[in-house]
């Protein structure tokens, strides 16, 4: 795999379109040099092609604290574009000759972004390779591969100034492939963890638990069954017997003439009831007394009075307003007769006429002042309260004492009847005790039929209960059929896993046998002729990293020189790229910072070369430039420089190395 171009829009500090044409290895020209100063995006560059690639994976490449995605592309979008996408783009061509472009665009809207992918295949846009990318750049270059081929001077350092090696294990388990046993035997531990929580769960599962449950209720419920049965039969004994005291009684009672005394209870009650109604009719008198319109009625004849004078006023102010119509009319047709140019003799005839018939209807006083008079409202208000109000207030009196009069009546009777009641005090004394026993049987049969109730229920849960039980019985019946199926994925998954096991133990041997040899042969390749160093050596079980000197002795790394150290972290990377069988172009960002003038030299004249079929160095103008330029110059296949523009504040990528720009 190699990559053919990169394109960024809008991103960081490019704004705007911007594209990177790149090539494969041509003979020995296998180097693209990227120049830039500090602060001019090569860092920004090298990003972008590992957001365009892993996404949310880069991430912790990227930024290793960031959590959030989202905010490192806000971020990442140039303040001073001129339209709201950003994206960046990947073409590359695989090993089988099918070319890929991979695109990742995105949009601000407010603090979230919409994002995009789109891929290519080929130059036609292939939807499934989109929407599975994720999966399938695995299959191209694992991410856990990709660190060993794009790095920059700040991973290189992380792992000269790891004392411990950790980083490097890590390293040496994803480029040998061990990370992908360990995964496939960590899914595998879990599949045997769920089948056997799954066969636990078989002992424990509700329709288990839930039969056993059962049938504990059901043992229980007839235990409760049998206990109120028992009681039920000495209820219903006791309610015999007290039905025969209470015959006895009753028969007593009877003898002795008890009926008077038998309603005497009756004779309080009804007076007791009749004393209330006398109250709630009082207390209607008493509302009466406080109504608006009871004073009114008090004085009915005067507003009676009142509004037949108020009647009479009003149909004297409209027979005053018709004489004035009438005035008006006869002084009309006077003034029309006098204009129409009749002989006097006419017109005294014609007045005498028109005097005759309308003189007569007008009286003296037509022209006086009308008096005011009650409104409509007043008068229709007036009229509802004589008709329907003193109605409406006499009937009610009339009620309310025919009322109390036949209630005191009633009530002189009753006293009559229960002083007569009284006198039987015998009597008396055996209607009390004939209460006494018929309270104590309505509290006997009463027990008696809640006992029955609690019997019925009792018989009704045990037959849900059972039809319960039948219905879980079924239903584990059905269970052991895919409980004998876990039964076999846990015994054929431990099989898996011991397979895996060992095979990760002899993957593990061989392959970091070869990756001591490499790493070895790429350190002694980096570094001084006179190193101390014999020997980069991995155990094949722990992992662990020893350095060995010329005696064959242990070295610690801290015995290394800064630039033996910075070595040995290239020196690691090259051997897991190497080592890894993976095929792809290695990019480098300021790699040399802490390299001192030999070390530079072996780096761009050995490993630069060596390193991959296609290699991208971006570089300061202290690191590649000058002498070492000159060493590689033959290796470099193609130039550019990422170019600060200070009137329009962002970077374009031209072609040329520095000075030639």
């Amino acid at each position: 795999m190699y990559f053919t171009k990169v394109e960024l829009h809008n991103f960081g500090i490019y704004k705007g379109t911007h594209e990177m044409c790149l090539t494969d290895q041509i003979g020995n020209r296998n180097i693209t040099l990227v120049g830039g100063l500090n602060g001019r995006g090569k860092t920004t560059f090298h990003d972008s092609i590992l957001i365009a690639l892993y996404g949310k994976q880069a991430l912790k490449y990227i930024r290793e604290k960031a959590r959030s995605y989202d905010k490192i592309l806000l971020e990442h979008i140039n303040k001073h574009a001129t339209d709201d996408e950003t994206y960046v783009a990947v073409s590359l061509c695989l090993d089988d000759g099918t070319s890929l472009r991979v695109k990742r665009s995105w949009t601000a809207k407010g603090k979230k972004v919409e994002q995009q992918i789109i891929v290519e295949k080929d130059g036609v846009v292939d939807k499934y390779l989109g929407e599975s990318w994720s999966y399938y750049i695995e299959e191209i270059l694992p991410f856990g591969i990709a660190r060993f081929f794009f790095f920059n001077n700040e991973k290189i350092t992380q792992l000269a100034d790891d004392t411990s090696f950790e980083q490097i294990k890590s390293s040496i388990k994803s480029a040998i492939g061990v990370s992908s046993i360990e995964k496939a035997i960590e899914h595998t531990d879990e599949v045997i963890r769920r089948k056997k929580n799954a066969l636990a769960a078989f002992e424990s599962s509700e329709e288990n638990v839930g039969y056993q449950e059962v049938e504990k209720q059901i043992a229980d419920i007839d235990t409760r069954l049998a206990e109120s049965t028992r009681q039920a039969n000495t209820l219903e004994r006791r309610c015999e017997t007290l039905a025969a005291a209470l015959e006895a009684k009753e028969k007593e009672f009877w003898s002795s003439g008890g009926d008077l005394s038998r309603n005497r209870d009756a004779i309080k009650a009804e007076m007791q009831k009749i004393s209330s109604e006398v109250e709630r009719v009082q207390e209607e008198i008493m509302q009466l007394t406080v109504d608006a319109s009871t004073p009114l009625f008090m004085c009915r004849n005067l507003v009676t009075q009142s509004y037949e004078n108020e009647l009479s006023s009003q149909q004297s102010e409209v027979k005053l307003y018709s004489d004035r119509i009438i005035v008006n009319l006869h002084q009309q047709i006077l003034e029309r007769l006098a204009a129409c140019g009749l002989s006097k003799s006419d017109l005294r005839t014609v007045q005498n006429i028109v005097n005759e018939v309308l003189v007569g209807h007008i009286p003296k006083g037509a022209t006086k002042e009308p008096v005011k008079n009650m409104s409509a409202t007043s008068m229709m208000l007036y009229q509802r309260l004589i008709a329907e109000v003193f109605q409406n207030i006499t009937q009610r009196i009339d009620t309310l004492v025919n009322r109390v009069d036949a209630q005191e009546s009633e009530l002189m009777s009753l006293d009559a009847h229960l002083g007569a009641a009284d006198e039987k005090t015998l009597a008396m004394q055996l209607f009390d005790a004939l209460k006494t026993v018929e309270a104590e049987k309505a509290l006997a049969d009463a027990e008696y039929q809640r006992q029955q109730e609690a019997i019925e229920s009792l018989k009704r849960q045990r037959e849900a209960l059972v039809s319960k039980r039948i219905q879980l019985i079924k239903a584990i019946a059905e269970k052991e059929h895919t409980n004998d199926d876990n039964a076999r994925i846990v015994k054929y998954a431990a099989m898996s896993i011991e397979v895996l096991r060992e095979f990760k133990v002899r993957l593990q041997r061989e392959k970091v046998e070869k990756l001591s040899s490499t790493a070895t042969n790429c350190f002694l390749e980096l570094v001084e002729k006179d190193s101390l160093v014999s020997e980069i050596k991995i155990d094949s079980k722990t992992l662990d990293v020893t350095i060995l000197d010329l005696d064959g002795n242990e070295l610690l790394k801290s015995q290394l020189s800064a630039g033996e150290q910075q070595m040995f972290a290239v020196a690691i990377v090259w051997a897991l790229a190497l080592t890894s069988g993976y095929k792809a172009p290695v990019i480098i960002d300021t790699p040399m910072a802490r390299l001192d003038s030999s070390h530079r030299a072996n780096f761009v004249t050995k490993y630069l070369p060596a390193a991959s079929s296609q290699v991208m160095v971006l570089s300061t103008d202290e690191e590649v430039y000058g002498r070492y330029l000159d060493l590689v110059r033959d290796n470099v296949v193609d130039y550019y420089t990422l170019l600060y523009r200070e009137e329009e504040q962002c970077t374009a990528i031209v072609h040329g190395y520095f000075e030639e720009v």
